[in-house]
């Protein structure tokens, strides 16, 4: 006899004991199919750049403002299949005018993209762009400001003088008034860097004196303490005093859908401690409360950073 093969009537007894075993996680295997199956599949463009390696990992509100608030919806949005697609910012507006079912983040409503793409209410808040300039050999012409000392108008820079250039990053919109008056500075005043690293080139440019300007976000001009004491910045009259973050959709029922959900997230996320700490690490205490004043006179339906809650 044969002792380790099994009698006939064990081996009956296993085999249906296997047969009733599939039986019953047949049908749990093929519902978590068909429900992954039956949600609708969104790309969400991520643009690829060094800030965004980990995006998915930034869950404390005192990482970036944006990263952690996109991540917040992200996790939310459980009625859809989020698949992320790392793309340049070039290739985002293309996906955006031709794909159903694309989302992005961070993005400014301006009046050309609101033509092929739809907008939500606001993600997040920064300073507006900052004329950056470092380690001057002289001062700049004392026509260039107004009486507040603003610029009064970035093209005049370049024409007063123009041997000097200016950094900016590729493929990204400034906010409408700023997009016009860059349109304005002919293209040989105009370095452009693009790549997954020109946050950080731009700035390492400006240090270098590789370029004599850069128009930044303050958020994203981070010098150290002796570059601190040789940078300096100016406002250009006339900007709005903040650049207004959202997410954007492809202009489409299924976009539509998103976006309304996406509303309807932030409108509990505007209330929570987390949102209100998200932004007060960028912002110092008298810029928070003219932020307070700005939001309360452009935004009385909504408290969109209540340090109350």
């Amino acid at each position: 006899m044969n002792l380790l093969s099994p009698s006939p009537m064990i081996s009956s007894f296993i085999s249906l004991a296997l047969f009733i075993g599939t039986l019953f996680s047949a049908p749990a295997q093929s519902d978590h199919v068909h429900e992954q199956g039956s949600k609708k599949k969104i790309i969400w463009l991520v643009e690829d750049k060094l800030e965004n390696i980990d995006l998915l990992a930034k869950t404390s509100a005192e990482t970036s403002t944006a990263s952690y608030i996109e991540n917040l919806i992200i996790q939310q949005l459980t009625q859809y299949n989020i698949k992320i697609e790392r793309v340049t910012a070039s290739r985002m507006n293309r996906v955006l005018q031709t794909k159903e079912n694309a989302c992005v983040a961070n993005r400014a409503s301006t009046p050309k993209r609101r033509e092929y793409s739809l907008f939500s209410d606001p993600q997040s808040f920064y300073l507006t762009h900052k004329l950056y300039r470092f380690d001057p050999k002289s001062a700049l012409p004392k026509q260039l400001f107004n009486a507040e000392g603003e610029i009064k108008d970035l093209p005049k820079v370049f024409k007063l003088l123009p041997e000097k250039t200016i950094g900016l990053a590729q493929d990204v919109s400034f906010g409408n008034f700023l997009d016009q008056q860059i349109h304005k500075i002919k293209p040989e005043n105009i370095y452009y860097r693009g790549g997954n690293k020109r946050v950080v080139a731009l700035s390492s440019m400006l240090y270098k004196s590789r370029v004599d300007f850069v128009l930044a976000l303050p958020v994203d001009i981070t010098p150290n303490e002796a570059q601190e004491q040789l940078i300096e910045q100016y406002t250009i009259a006339g900007a709005p005093p903040y650049l207004i973050a959202h997410f954007n959709c492809s202009n489409s029922p299924l976009g539509q859908r998103v976006i309304n959900d996406i509303n309807d997230i932030l409108a509990k996320v505007y209330k929570t401690k987390d949102y209100y700490q998200a932004h007060k690490k960028w912002f110092s205490d008298k810029q928070l409360a003219d932020l307070q004043i700005f939001l309360a006179e452009n935004f009385a339906e909504k408290h969109y950073i209540n340090p109350t809650q």
